[in-house]
C-alpha cells in the first residue's frame, strides 16, 4: 500500500512545477521511471544520492525542498488554505491535498509564495 509521504508529495510537486513527466525526470536524474514512481507515491524512500540526483535534474535545492515539505505539512494539518479563496473544496481531505499539490506543482510562484506566507490567524 503506497504512503503519501512529505517527500513523495514534495517531489511530485516540484516535478509538476517545471512541467516534466516521470519519464523524463528518471532520464535527467539517470534513475528509472519506475523508480521515481515508488518514490512519488510513497512506496520506496530515495537514497541521499538518488535525492541529490533528483534535485539536481530539477534545478531545486535542499532548501526549497524543505519548504516544499513544510508546505505540505501545514497543508495536512489543515494550517494551510485548500483551493482557491472562497471556494468550498470537495472530496476527502486528503483528494483535495493531492489535487491542490497538482496544482501547485504546475506554478512555482504561487507554491513558494503559500510555503513563505504565513496562514492568517482566525
Amino acid at each position: 500500500m503506497p504512503k503519501d509521504t512529505l517527500l513523495a508529495t514534495s517531489l511530485r510537486i516540484l516535478r509538476e512545477t517545471r512541467s516534466l513527466s516521470q519519464k523524463e525526470l528518471a532520464e535527467l536524474a539517470g534513475i528509472e521511471r519506475n523508480t521515481i514512481s515508488k518514490y512519488e507515491n510513497g512506496w520506496i524512500q530515495p537514497s541521499r544520492e538518488k535525492l541529490h540526483a533528483i534535485l539536481e535534474a530539477l534545478r531545486f535545492s535542499y532548501a526549497e525542498l524543505d519548504a516544499t515539505e513544510a508546505f505540505v505539512r501545514r497543508l495536512l494539518s489543515g494550517s494551510a488554505p485548500i483551493g482557491p479563496a472562497g471556494e468550498s473544496p470537495s472530496g476527502s481531505r486528503e483528494e483535495q491535498i493531492r489535487r491542490t499539490s497538482e496544482d501547485l506543482g504546475r506554478n512555482l510562484g504561487t507554491l513558494l509564495q503559500l510555503v513563505v506566507t504565513p496562514p492568517e490567524e482566525s
